[in-house]
């Protein structure tokens, strides 16, 4: 082979590297890895597993829940998520498959939903449905939630008379 076609060989080779780029990430598939991450997240709440459900979460989440200003971390979690199984419900479910977005580059994704809570009341049981969005960050090959906000969908109790 001579020289100017070695170097057309070698041009031609990195223009079709170029072209390429890095692989391409297949969304559907990590949507459903981050359904099934969340589906085991819901699961650790009906469980009422504290450690196991703030594990979804990384160090320096931001959580959002109504009546509250936003708090990060962890710490703050354990205490949300504690208040949270105080409540003697019996399960918490999905309205219906969790709408979930992956970014193109494959490391960054939403997801939006709609759930329910099961209580106990005196005429039985009582249902509280609710939405709540989380951004999730894939690290360390694991989607973790960067973000998370929940709220009901009832309106907020209104404020009790104070005694004067």
């Amino acid at each position: 082979m001579s020289k100017p076609c070695s170097l057309t060989a070698v041009i031609a080779a990195l223009a079709v590297i170029a072209c390429t780029g890095a692989p391409r990430v297949d969304t559907a598939a990590e949507a459903d890895a981050v359904r099934q991450r969340y589906a085991h997240w819901l699961a650790a709440e009906n469980r009422r597993d504290l450690e196991t459900s703030v594990s979804f979460l990384t160090d320096d989440a931001v959580i959002q829940v109504e009546g509250a200003p936003a708090m990060t971390g962890r710490d703050a979690a354990r205490e949300v998520w504690s208040s949270f199984f105080q409540i003697p419900y019996t399960a918490i479910e999905d309205v219906e498959l969790r709408t979930v977005v992956v970014a193109a580059s494959g490391d960054l994704a939403y997801d939006i939903g709609n759930w329910r809570i099961v209580v106990p009341s005196d005429a039985g049981t009582r249902e509280e449905t609710g939405k709540s969005t989380i951004v999730w960050q894939k690290r360390d090959g694991e989607w973790m939630a960067v973000v998370i906000t929940f709220t009901r969908d009832a309106p907020p109790e209104p404020p009790q008379p104070s005694g004067n």
